[in-house]
């Protein structure tokens, strides 16, 4: 035993900081939301006569925002210190733009495989989009933006691109975006749609992290939940049908590779004037020697566990 803390703290870590680290901590505050998250879907199926979007938007707010307060409160942080609330500048703009045809046609190209492989592609719509449907047709539009739209975008960007990827920024800015990206695929609740929700979180992440404000991913977000809401995909079973499945496979990744290679020429250029303003980067290297440390976390693993149980098992 006391060799054991001998080693870590020649290694520099103590072993009480080693487990109040973000890669031991930051996993437990996403057990803890998933974990309320999937109750809370299975109260509001079952409950009556309630309001569902006031219901549902509550329930976001309690579910995503109080359990970030609470862990900054146990961890003595400052809440205005890492979230990236900040204004968007000019030049992060088009960024923000060239954002919207990269989600668009890489999720329609994962749709495409599916269809291609034989699976039924699954909406990209989460549990509470069910229940607010059983109020049918006469519910009330703005009811449905605010507490489908609009609250989901502003409490799951404060969670995951506030939160989460700050805590893991310090591990080198590469990790935090994949590493909060797999925790947003992971709440959504969908073995099909993980790849989906993932490249979503990627480029929600990589918003944030050149922008270095929550507000560009926050916008990519309200695109991609009013188009999942109110957008059908069964346009793309009919244009396979009439012009052949191959052809749109080959214009969906022309569409996509172009708009993806403008995307990273516009962030290399964001880099760039990031570098020429004195603001420091998170090099490879860096990223590099904390996979394991990241993504071999127990308490990760733990969490990938309790994924499974609830999405496969639940």
């Amino acid at each position: 035993m006391e060799e054991e803390k001998a080693r870590s703290e020649l290694a520099g870590e103590s072993p009480k900081a080693k487990w109040n680290s973000p890669q031991i901590t930051a996993p437990l505050l996403m057990f803890f939301v998933v974990a309320a998250m999937h109750l809370s879907r299975y109260i509001l199926g079952r409950s009556e006569g309630a309001n569902p979007f006031l219901s549902i938007s509550l329930i976001q707010i309690l579910v995503l925002i109080f359990p970030c307060m609470i862990y900054y409160l146990l961890k003595k942080r400052s809440f205005a210190t890492p979230l990236m609330i900040g204004a968007v500048r000019l030049r992060h703009i088009p960024l923000m733009l060239a954002s919207v045809p990269v989600y668009v046609f890489g999720i329609l190209l994962l749709k495409y495989v599916y269809l291609l492989l034989s699976f039924e592609p699954v909406a990209m719509y989460g549990f509470f989009d069910e229940i607010s449907g059983r109020t049918g047709p006469d519910a009330s539009l703005l009811g449905v933006i605010i507490s489908l739209v609009v609250i989901p975008a502003v409490c799951e960007e404060f969670l995951f691109r506030g939160v989460l990827l700050a805590e893991y920024n310090g591990l080198g800015e590469a990790n935090a975006v994949v590493m909060s990206s797999i925790c947003f695929a992971i709440l959504h609740f969908s073995v099909q749609n993980f790849p989906a929700y993932l490249l979503v979180g990627l480029l929600l992440g990589i918003l944030t992290v050149v922008s270095r404000s929550l507000i560009p991913g926050m916008v990519l977000h309200l695109v991609s939940n009013a188009l999942n809401l109110f957008v059908s995909d069964s346009f793309l079973r009919i244009t396979m049908q009439k012009n052949g499945r191959f052809f749109v496979g080959f214009i969906l990744i022309v569409l996509f590779a172009a708009s993806l290679a403008l995307f990273l020429y516009l962030i290399e250029y964001q880099y760039i004037k990031m570098g020429s303003d004195g603001q420091e980067l998170s090099l490879p290297p860096k990223n590099f020697r904390n996979i394991p440390k990241v993504f071999l976390s127990p308490t990760f693993l733990i969490l990938l566990l309790a994924f499974v149980l609830f999405t496969v098992l639940g």
